[in-house]
C-alpha cells in the first residue's frame, strides 16, 4: 500500500495498468492453444520485476514532483523491457510476440491514464442492447483501486472477450480437458486390466497354458479360453488393417522427372507413407497371430501390446509430427487418408505424368513435411520462369464455393485444399472476425509472384499457418486481406486467429 502510493500520482496508476495486463494474460493460458499457442510461466517473480522497473524509471524522471506529466513517462523504454526482458524472453513463438506487443501498446501509451481508456469492451450479443464498455477507474489511491474492483468488476459475469477471446472460447478449453481426460480414464482402464492379467508375460502357444494363469488362475473367461484383452486387440488389429489401404505404388524416377522439385518432394513423401504403411501392416499382422496363438512374442511385440491396449501410438509408428494426446484411432485414421492421397498422386503422376502435379489439388495437413512442399512449390515456379527464389512472394486466393471446379492454367499457381481457419471467416478473399470456433476453407490457391508484384496495403492480416490445431507446429505465414479496414492484426490475434492445415488435436 506504501509502495503503491508513492508520488507522483501517475505511479499507481502505472501500477494498476501492470497489474491488469498481468491479470490478462495469465487468464489466457487458461485457453491454450487459442489465448496463447503453448503454456508459458507467466509468475509473480515477472510482476514484481516489473513492478521495480516501472519504480526506477518514474523516480528517475520525475525527482520528486507530485505529478508526472504524461509525455515525460518513458513509455517506449518500459513497453520494451516488458516486451523483450521480462514477460517476452519466454516467448519462442513470434505471434505470441506479436500478441504480447500489442496488449503492451495498448495499455501502455500516452493515453493509457485517461480516464476514458477502454480497458474491455464486452462482445455484443443478442441479450446486450449495447456492448459493455470498462474503463480505466479514476484515482489515485490503492483504496481508491480496490473499491472500484469490488463496486464494478465482482457484479458482473466475466466473460473470455474481456481477454480479447470469443465468448465462446471455453468450448476450446472444454475440448482439451475432455481430451486430456478421456486419455487419462483409457490408461486407467488399461492399468485396471493389467492387474488381473499381466500383459508383459510371455503368451505361450499351447492352449493349456493359456488357460491357465501364472498365479494358478483362470486368465479369461472367454469361450475360446483367450485373455480379454487379447481379444479386443485381436479384433482391434483386424478393424485397423482393414482401414488401411493395402499399399502405396512407388513412383518411378526417370532422367527428366528428377529435375522437377515437384516430383523429387513426392517420390519423398510417397517412399515415407510406403515404408511406414509396411511397418505399421507387418505388426498389426504379428499382433494377430500372437492373438491367435500362431505367433510367439518377442520383447518388440510385448512394447507393442503394451502401447496398444492403453490407446498410446507405438514409437516405431511415430515418423512424423503428431499430437501429443492422439490416440491409436485415430492416428490410424488420419494415416490412412494419408497414404490414400499419396496413393492417388502416385496413381495420377503414372497416368499424365509428373507435370500434372503442378494442377493436382493437396491436402496439406496430409502430407508428411507440408512445409517442404511449399518450399519445392516456390522452387518449382522459380525453375519454371527463370527466377530468383529470393524475389518470389506467396500470395493467397481463398476461391468462393462457385469457384471450386475452375481449372488451374497458371504455371505459377497450386491448389490446396483442407485449410480450417480458427476465430475467423473468409469471403470474397477477405478477411473478417467471427464467433465460430473454426471453418473450413473452400479451395484455397498459393500463387507465386515476384515481390515486385504484390499489393501492399495496410488491411493486410498476416497469419500464422499452424500444422494442427494444437499449434504446436509453425509452419509458414500467409496474408489475407481484412475486410473491415477499421481492425487491426492486433486485433485478429487477440481473438487467436490462425489457419490449421489439419483438424487434428
Amino acid at each position: 500500500s506504501l509502495r503503491m502510493n508513492k508520488i507522483p500520482n501517475e505511479r499507481s496508476r502505472l501500477y494498476f495498468l501492470l497489474a491488469w495486463f498481468h491479470a490478462v494474460i495469465q487468464e489466457r493460458l487458461r485457453y491454450v492453444p487459442l489465448g496463447w499457442s503453448k503454456h508459458y510461466e507467466f509468475t509473480e517473480a515477472d510482476l514484481k520485476c516489473a513492478l521495480d522497473t516501472i519504480d526506477i524509471w518514474i523516480d528517475l524522471i520525475a525527482m520528486g514532483r507530485t505529478n508526472l506529466p504524461i509525455d515525460k513517462i518513458p513509455w517506449e523504454a518500459l513497453r520494451t523491457l516488458l516486451s523483450q526482458c521480462i514477460y517476452g524472453g519466454r516467448i519462442d513463438n513470434p505471434f505470441d510476440q506479436r500478441l504480447l506487443n500489442g496488449f503492451l501498446s495498448k495499455l501502455f501509451s500516452l493515453t493509457s491514464l485517461n480516464t476514458d481508456m477502454k480497458l474491455i469492451i464486452e462482445e455484443q450479443d443478442e441479450k446486450l442492447q449495447q456492448p459493455l464498455v470498462i474503463t480505466m477507474p479514476d484515482g489515485v489511491k490503492r483504496e481508491q483501486f480496490i473499491t472500484w474492483i469490488e463496486q464494478t468488476l465482482r457484479t458482473l459475469i466475466q466473460q473470455p472477450s474481456w481477454l480479447g477471446l470469443p465468448n465462446n472460447a471455453e468450448i476450446v478449453l472444454l475440448t482439451t480437458r475432455a481430451r486430456e481426460t478421456l486419455a487419462k480414464l483409457l490408461k486407467m482402464s488399461s492399468i485396471i486390466t493389467n492387474d488381473d492379467e499381466d500383459i508383459t508375460e510371455n503368451i505361450p502357444i499351447d492352449q493349456t497354458t493359456i488357460d491357465t494363469s501364472i498365479q494358478g488362475k483362470p486368465r479369461s473367461d472367454t469361450s475360446d479360453g483367450r485373455p480379454v484383452w487379447m481379444k479386443q486387440l485381436h479384433n482391434s488389429c483386424l478393424t485397423w488393417l482393414k482401414l488401411l489401404p493395402t499399399k502405396v505404388t512407388t513412383m518411378r524416377r526417370t532422367t527428366e522427372n528428377i529435375k522437377d522439385p515437384l516430383f523429387r518432394f513426392f517420390e519423398r513423401e510417397v517412399n515415407t507413407g510406403s515404408k511406414l504403411l509396411s511397418v505399421v501392416q507387418s505388426d498389426l499382422r504379428d499382433l494377430i497371430a500372437v492373438c491367435e496363438t500362431k505367433k510367439k512374442q518377442t520383447n518388440y511385440h510385448r512394447q507393442l501390446i503394451s502401447d496398444l491396449i492403453k490407446g498410446v501410438i507405438p514409437q516405431s509408428w511415430k515418423r512424423y509430427t503428431i499430437p501429443k494426446n492422439l490416440t491409436v484411432i485415430q492416428w490410424i485414421t488420419d494415416f490412412s487418408d494419408r497414404v490414400k492421397q499419396l496413393e492417388s498422386i502416385s496413381k495420377l503422376v503414372a497416368d499424365q505424368g509428373f507435370k500434372s502435379l503442378k494442377s493436382c489439388p493437396i491436402w496439406l495437413g496430409g502430407l508428411f513435411t507440408p512445409e517442404a512442399y511449399v518450399t519445392a512449390s516456390r522452387q518449382c515456379v522459380a525453375q519454371t520462369n527463370q527466377w530468383s527464389l529470393e524475389e518470389l512472394a506467396l500470395q493467397v486466393i481463398v476461391q468462393d464455393s462457385t469457384d471450386q471446379q475452375q481449372q488451374i492454367q497458371d504455371d505459377c499457381t497450386f491448389a490446396i485444399r483442407g485449410l480450417r481457419l480458427q476465430g475467423a471467416k473468409c469471403r470474397s478473399n477477405k478477411l473478417s472476425l467471427s464467433s465460430s470456433i473454426s471453418t473450413e476453407l473452400n479451395l484455397t490457391l498459393f500463387k507465386w509472384i515476384r515481390s515486385t508484384e504484390k499489393k501492399q496495403t495496410n488491411s493486410m492480416i498476416t497469419l500464422p499457418v499452424y500444422l494442427n490445431a494444437t499449434r504446436s507446429e509453425l509452419l509458414f505465414t500467409i496474408e489475407l486481406e481484412s475486410a473491415d479496414t477499421s481492425l487491426n492484426e492486433f486485433d485478429y490475434y487477440e481473438r487467436g486467429v490462425a489457419v490449421l492445415t489439419s483438424s487434428i488435436a
